[in-house]
């Protein structure tokens, strides 16, 4: 029983310690977190067929992180500020560094659009 145990300890150690994780996996558990956020401050938007789930500061800027990956950059200069924008589909990631005073900023947000079409109208 005693070698059995050793055994047992000894193949636990050499084992590799770390999981592979895919930029795909880490980008899906991003939005999953997201959208937890968005529904536990009530920052759900239904808008006619589409159901928006919104999330700010750290869900959203560790989700503009993942996409940094795979999704480019665009700078947008706008009424509220300036922003590196990630669009993914229907989906966006904001990263404000200015804000409309022209002062640095670093706020993230993130907009999650779920099309639902007719099944949820009145």
């Amino acid at each position: 029983m005693n070698k059995f145990a050793i055994a047992v300890s000894f193949i636990v150690l050499i084992a590799p310690g770390h999981a592979q994780i895919s930029p795909k996996e880490l980008t899906l558990a991003g939005t999953s977190d997201c959208i937890r956020e968005a529904i536990s401050t009530s920052s759900v938007e239904h808008n006619g067929a589409f159901v928006i789930f919104s999330c700010n500061a750290a869900k959203a800027k560790t989700l503009f992180n993942f996409l940094g990956r795979k999704v480019p950059l665009d700078v947008v200069q706008d009424k509220n500020g300036k922003f590196e924008n990630r669009q993914f589909g229907n989906n966006a990631c904001y990263h404000r560094i200015e804000d409309p005073g022209g002062r640095p900023a670093d706020d993230f947000r993130c907009d999650l659009i779920l099309t639902v079409g007719d099944a949820l109208s009145d």
